[in-house]
């Protein structure tokens, strides 16, 4: 009776002690699991849209992506045009904001899908083309001043576009830092044209809306970004 009472109270022991490692074998593999499962990451884009995402991890193959893009860009320079020197002066203005969600198919492998909409704020590009030299037309000459300029401006205004495309690099990076590269594209309405001649170069106003008919199919705008992603947390 004592040999059955001391069995079992030995076998009491050596479960209670198989529990207690058990118990945190659990609790270790629940810390690692909760530790690589990141959810907040950041990436700067350098490309047609540049800017900032902020990211937040739904699943382990989706991720929901807040990004603003902006890009300003002046121009001032002398070109040459069907062998004559005009200046060139404008500038570039984007300013959007938009809602995206990325996929990774496979779970090995940093290949995804991306997709969603901005709402663009500024899209526009403004130009002023301006004769540098001396005009003869028969007897008569004429200068910069006298000739005029043309001023050409193409706006896509307030509106809300969709976006979808295909890239490598995760949003969240497995390690500290990721890099990435983004292919895809924008779906647009038509940007509205304007074009206004001064002086002996009102006549090419005539040309807006020929220039605007041409323009009816503009609808894309490319993405192609080149990002850094940096894991927050």
């Amino acid at each position: 009776m004592k040999t059955k009472t001391t069995t079992s109270l030995l076998l009491l022991y050596l479960f209670l002690i198989s529990s207690n490692i058990f118990a945190k074998d659990i609790t270790i593999a629940d810390s690692s699991k909760t530790k690589n499962n990141h959810k907040l990451g950041l990436s700067l884009n350098l490309g047609t849209t540049p800017g900032i995402d902020l990211a937040y991890a739904l699943s382990p193959k989706v991720t929901a992506r807040l990004g603003f893009s902006y890009f300003k860009y002046n121009v001032n320079t002398t070109t040459n045009a069907s062998d004559e020197d005009v200046k060139l002066a404008g500038d570039a203005d984007l300013a959007m904001a938009g809602l995206s969600f990325e996929y990774h198919p496979f779970k090995k492998s940093s290949f995804k899908l991306f997709g969603g909409a901005s709402y663009i704020d500024k899209g526009k590009v403004s130009v002023v083309v301006t004769p540098t030299g001396t005009y003869t037309f028969g007897s008569t000459s004429f200068t910069p001043d006298e000739i005029g300029n043309v001023k050409l401006s193409v706006d896509y205004g307030k509106s809300i576009a969709p976006f979808a495309g295909l890239g490598f690099g995760r949003t969240i990076p497995k390690s500290r830092i990721g890099f990435g590269f983004e292919l895809g594209t924008y779906y647009t309405k038509t940007p509205e044209v304007i074009i206004t001649g001064e002086k002996r170069l009102s006549s090419m106003s005539e040309q807006q809306a020929i220039v605007q008919e041409n323009m009816k199919d503009w609808h894309y705008w490319p993405v192609i970004n080149l990002r850094l992603a940096i894991r927050l947390d």
